[in-house]
């Protein structure tokens, strides 16, 4: 298979410039967590830039998960 996800390394990486961005943007922004940042993004899309949305959605695909 050619899914991203098969690869020896797990998941998507981070490139290292872009660590902390979307917590960094989600406690400017009021949020209290990157995760309910990242639910209240993927809730209103439209209301968020695109470059927003997608940060959101990897926190919430890899970062916020319920155990």
């Amino acid at each position: 298979m050619n899914s991203p996800f098969y690869k020896t390394g797990g998941f998507p990486e981070i490139k290292e410039e872009n660590k902390g961005k979307f917590t960094a943007w989600a406690k400017k922004n009021g949020f209290e967590d990157a995760c309910s940042a990242a639910s209240s993004v993927m809730s209103n899309k439209n209301k968020y830039s695109e470059e927003v949305v997608k940060m959101a959605n990897y926190a919430n695909n890899f970062g916020c998960s319920n155990k």
